[in-house]
């Protein structure tokens, strides 16, 4: 239903809250699996998350208060999207079976020739608003048909993926490009533990690696961080480039509000443009950047690093405290094909959210949810792997 309504399907819709909509219901299906099989204890870090952002929530409508209670509470919202749609894939305990699997499969190729012949008769920006999405949504069924297939993967199967992914570049963007190349390095030559033991001619192809995906994102960097004046003084810059004046300005926000940030709905966040206007764009010489106009502002939240300083340093740090217990769990402890496997996934959506993340709000969107789902299943699936494997060893050593 996500990736249908909430990604696909998404820019036809009148009805534009489909992802809020079906978070709430992975919600309301936590809180039964709660209720009713008394699983509380798997979703011990969505509770701690959902304290940490009442916290904000809190703290921003009675200490800093830039914007309205309703944009702070859309806000709120906003942010706990993603995590809810993670601890749901996490500790409820679905699993898909073969028929269920295959079924994915053929849905995914389905919806990526459909969206090729879509493209190629003209249509594209018509159905799915803007190029961008091509490459998001084809990286979406790459890494769904991967999840589906990584237990008895064919060489069918690789050469279906890589059709499927190959889609995206129709999007002409920059980031698609960079994510296909270390999509491809890592699909087929990556492995757990290979920088720990790699040769001369392996780290040369990792740097070769690195200058393909540097070389096709030049365009792009240079537009929105060297042109704009991003790396120079801010006051030569050039404030036609929303994204380059919300990065700039991020750090000063950042120490003015040190410890705790400037609050939900404050800063390049869509509460914080649409919902609300909040007063910090008028403070820091925002509100006269085009795009970022008051009443006027469709590239507020065109980007999502910069949104990191309404939690200040200590949100920061635990939003990195996140990612890094994230990689550890699908970090495999065995060399189990099938663990392997679905590391190479998880990694694969990790650097799919930095990069879109870095031009893009995409975390906050149903694409992102849709990843966070995909990766929820992920750590679970490594979890049990390890457990087993654990449960092996000790029974060999008795």
């Amino acid at each position: 239903m996500m990736l249908i309504v909430g990604v696909y399907t998404y820019q036809l819709m009148w009805f534009k809250s489909a992802d809020e909509l079906i978070t709430l219901l992975l919600a309301a299906l936590c809180v039964l699996d709660i209720l009713g099989n008394r699983n509380h204890r798997q979703y011990k870090g969505l509770f701690v998350i959902i304290g940490i952002m009442t916290f904000y929530m809190l703290y921003s409508l009675f200490f800093v208060h830039y914007n309205t209670a309703k944009a702070i509470m859309s806000d709120f919202f906003i942010q706990l999207k993603p995590f809810i749609a993670f601890y749901a894939a996490y500790s409820m305990g679905v699993r898909f079976n073969d028929s269920q699997k295959l079924f994915l499969k053929r849905l995914c190729i389905a919806l990526s020739i459909i969206m090729l012949a879509i493209i190629l008769l003209g249509y594209g920006t018509e159905f799915f608003f803007h190029v961008a999405y091509f490459g998001i949504i084809s990286t979406l069924l790459f890494l769904i048909y991967y999840y589906c297939s990584y237990q008895d993967m064919t060489r069918r199967d690789k050469i279906i993926m890589m059709l499927m992914l190959a889609v995206g570049f129709f999007s002409t963007r920059s980031k698609f490009y960079g994510f296909f190349v270390v999509a491809v390095y890592i699909f087929f030559w990556y492995k757990p533990g290979i920088l720990a033991r790699m040769k001369l001619k392996q780290w040369l192809t990792i740097v070769i690696v690195f200058c393909v995906m540097l070389y096709v994102a030049w365009g792009k960097i240079d537009y929105y961080f060297l042109s704009s004046g991003f790396l120079s003084d801010s006051d030569e810059m050039d404030y036609s480039f929303a994204r380059a004046a919300l990065y700039v300005q991020a750090p000063f926000v950042l120490l003015d509000h040190f410890v705790f940030g400037s609050g939900l709905a404050s800063y390049a966040t869509y509460s914080s443009g649409d919902v609300g206007y909040s007063q910090l764009y008028q403070q820091y010489g925002l509100d006269n950047v085009y795009g970022l106009l008051e009443g006027d502002c469709p590239f507020v939240s065109d980007t999502f690093f910069p949104e990191l300083v309404q939690f200040g340093v200590v949100g920061i740090i635990l939003f990195i405290y996140f990612w890094v217990w994230v990689y550890r769990k699908i970090k495999p402890q065995t060399l189990a094909p099938s663990a392997i496997q679905l590391y190479k996934i998880g990694l694969l959506i990790i650097l799919f959210i930095v990069i879109e993340s870095v031009a893009g709000s995409v975390f906050l969107q149903g694409s992102g949810i849709m990843v966070m789902m995909l990766l929820g299943f992920i750590v679970r699936d490594v979890t049990s792997i390890n457990e087993q494997e654990l449960q092996v060893i000790r029974y060999q050593n008795e």
